[in-house]
């Protein structure tokens, strides 16, 4: 299991401001994070905010892709299914999975479960290569300061790979 790196100025994974300050982590193919959100993310009383619960959902499909595939990508489409309630103030676990690659798609998935395992959202994306970030431009705002030596190599590896495949 492996820390992922932070985009310092994202809402969702970012160390800084009123955001969640989720920390990614990868193993088995999987990006997964575990969190309870503040009451301050509901949409009613002690339910976060469905906004927020896709969100979050999206975010850990964007790492599934850039730790399994080594691709910086955007999310084309979503599809976002609600099981149950996500509360504020309780533990959850997100986790992705990247499903396939064909013809410059990215399929993933990303489930919310609670502490028992019970899915409370779940959705499927499709991912699209990113067109306007470069490998550099991505590279300057992660913050690598808790990653593993080992992920940070795997990941710069990638990036370099993207680079080379713009410019080529």
């Amino acid at each position: 299991m492996s820390l992922l790196p932070c985009y310092r100025d994202c809402f969702f994974c970012g160390p800084h401001g009123d955001g969640l300050k989720m920390h990614i982590q990868f193993k088995d193919g999987s990006a997964f994070s575990d969190f309870a959100l503040d009451a301050k993310f509901q949409g009613y009383d002690k339910v976060a905010h469905g906004g927020i619960v896709t969100g979050i959902l999206d975010e850990v499909m964007w790492w599934t892709i850039f730790a399994a595939a080594g691709k910086i990508s955007v999310t084309r489409k979503m599809d976002t299914e609600f099981l149950a309630p996500v509360l504020c103030a309780v533990p959850y676990r997100v986790k992705g999975k990247l499903l396939s690659q064909r013809h410059g798609n990215m399929y993933v998935s990303g489930t919310i479960e609670d502490s028992h395992g019970k899915a409370a959202a779940r959705a499927n994306g499709l991912f699209r290569a990113a067109r306007h970030t470069t490998p550099g431009e991505l590279l300057a705002k992660l913050d690598f300061s808790h990653v593993s030596r080992e992920m940070k190599e795997m990941l710069l590896t990638a990036l370099k790979g993207q680079e080379k495949d713009k410019a080529g």
